[in-house]
C-alpha cells in the first residue's frame, strides 16, 4: 500500500505545485539551450529531465518524496 499512498502524494504536488518546480528549475539551470524540463511521478520521487535544443535529454536530480513533503505540507505527501 505505501507505493500506490507515495504515489498519489506524489500526484498532488505535480497537479498543485508543478509549475512552481518548473520555474524553479528555469531559475536554478537559467542556459537558453534547455528547451523545456519533464517532471514525472517515479513513485518515491519526482524524477527531472531537461530537454535541450537539440533534442538532447538530461536527467536531472529528482526531488525527493521527504522533502516534497517539507516543502509542501498542502499535499500531505507520505508512504
Amino acid at each position: 500500500m505505501g507505493s500506490a499512498s507515495a504515489m498519489e502524494s506524489i500526484n498532488r504536488v505535480l497537479e498543485r505545485h508543478g509549475a512552481e518546480l518548473e520555474e524553479e528549475l528555469r531559475e536554478r539551470y537559467p542556459s537558453k539551450l534547455i528547451r523545456r524540463f519533464s517532471l514525472d511521478n517515479n513513485i518515491y520521487s519526482i524524477s527531472v529531465e531537461a530537454e535541450l535544443t537539440d533534442g538532447t535529454c538530461l536527467v536531472l536530480e529528482p526531488y525527493d518524496i521527504d522533502d516534497l513533503a517539507e516543502r509542501f505540507p498542502d499535499c500531505e505527501v507520505g508512504y
